[in-house]
């Protein structure tokens, strides 16, 4: 039997990695439970590349006060990504949650 025990560090419902990942059976609560972990993880992609990128301004602040043009370069274009990583992040969670509004929309017809 899998160890359900969770820590402190564990700040999504108090899930232990096993079950996340999908080794225990899913009830339906735990089924409703997937979509919110699937949108935790993409706004918290998309966070943390944002301040990523905040922070590596700082970085190419640095570089430019020490005249070093090679970091200031390299620093731009990790910053660059970063951004492009939370742009995608962006529009991922755009189109989860229009279809997930299209799916509510669905059910809604359903009960009439």
């Amino acid at each position: 039997m899998p160890n359900t025990q969770t820590t402190s560090n564990d700040k999504r419902g108090g899930r232990t990695a096993a079950n996340r990942s999908g080794a225990s059976k899913r009830s339906g609560a735990e089924s409703a439970t997937e979509e919110r972990d699937e949108t935790y993880g993409l706004v918290s992609v998309m966070y943390h590349a944002l301040q990523g990128a905040e922070t590596i301004g700082r970085y190419i602040e640095d570089a430019r006060s020490a005249d070093n043009e090679q970091l200031v370069l390299f620093f731009e274009e990790c910053k660059g990504r970063q951004n492009e990583i939370a742009m995608k992040a962006k529009r991922l969670l755009a189109d989860q949650l229009d279809e997930s509004i299209g799916e509510e929309d669905d059910d809604e017809d359903e009960d009439e």
